[in-house]
């Protein structure tokens, strides 16, 4: 027969196993919630710098946008622009060459010339689809 001294040490041995047991819970739900923090911070583009911080989401590089500027210089089928802010895809005013997707595009434009211009964005690349004088 057991003792009241023998019942208080079962009755530590099954505390101190129900503790281990829930910190073993809380260990793998804190684990679990992380991964899925981690997985959803990689699917919603968090790797983009300070600098774009807070700025508009990126497009897709179907999608057309529009900007105003300056032409600083023309080569060939390189169109170099300062342009003003461009919203739509979170840029701020900047001087940036755009390549024509058809070099005739820059006929009758010439450096100083104030510029409405609409390009898409892909693979790095910004391609001009169309500019004209304001």
């Amino acid at each position: 027969m057991l003792g009241p001294a023998d019942a208080n040490c079962v009755g530590r041995e099954e505390s101190t196993n129900m503790n281990m047991i829930m910190k073993a819970g809380v260990l793998a739900t804190l684990v679990t919630l992380a991964a899925c923090g981690a997985e959803d911070a990689s699917r919603s583009g968090t790797s983009e710098n300070a600098a774009t911080a807070g700025a508009a989401p990126a497009a897709s590089a179907s999608e057309s946008h529009s900007g105003t500027g300056t032409v600083k210089s023309i080569s060939g089928s390189d169109v170099t622009i300062a342009h003003e802010e461009i919203k739509s895809i979170g840029w701020p005013a900047m001087e940036m060459t755009f390549t024509a997707a058809d070099p005739a595009l820059a006929n009758g434009i010439k450096p100083g010339d104030r510029v409405s211009f609409a390009f898409t964005k892909g693979d790095g690349a910004t391609t001009l689809t169309s500019i004209s004088k304001q």
